[in-house]
């Protein structure tokens, strides 16, 4: 049982996994946000592979499917991060780039969770 959660750690953590992050990150104007991109590298592999452990955690509890698990997670994730970074103001952005910023964050989230991380699962 235990492996299973390590399992999921490494699976979310994965380079395959964090570097989309990664490059989308990277593609910010440096005027946008107030976080150390440094601080960031190291912290998204850990946050998302806890992301995955939790999505492990809930489908086990609630008895879903993968595909809900992952499906879940896809939404469940980046509410996280919005929560997240509208908290610690990481960005500064107008409106309307607010607008796009979480439309693609959703977006973004359920391509890497249902496709990438969901196969990843499947087939390792």
């Amino acid at each position: 049982m235990d492996n299973e959660y390590l399992r999921a750690f490494v699976i979310g953590s994965s380079c395959l996994v964090f570097l989309p992050y990664f490059f989308c990150v990277l593609q910010f104007k440096k005027k946008d946000f107030n976080f150390s991109y440094k601080s960031y590298t190291f912290l998204a592999p850990v946050a998302l592979g806890l992301m995955n452990v939790l999505s492990l955690f809930l489908a086990k509890q609630f008895n879903l499917s993968k595909e809900n698990r992952y499906l879940l997670i896809s939404v469940l994730a980046p509410t996280l991060v919005l929560a997240t970074i509208i908290l610690l103001k990481v960005y500064n952005y107008t409106r309307q780039k607010w607008a796009s910023h979480i439309i693609n964050l959703y977006i973004f989230y359920f391509i890497i969770w249902n496709l990438l991380v969901y196969n990843l699962d499947k087939y390792i």
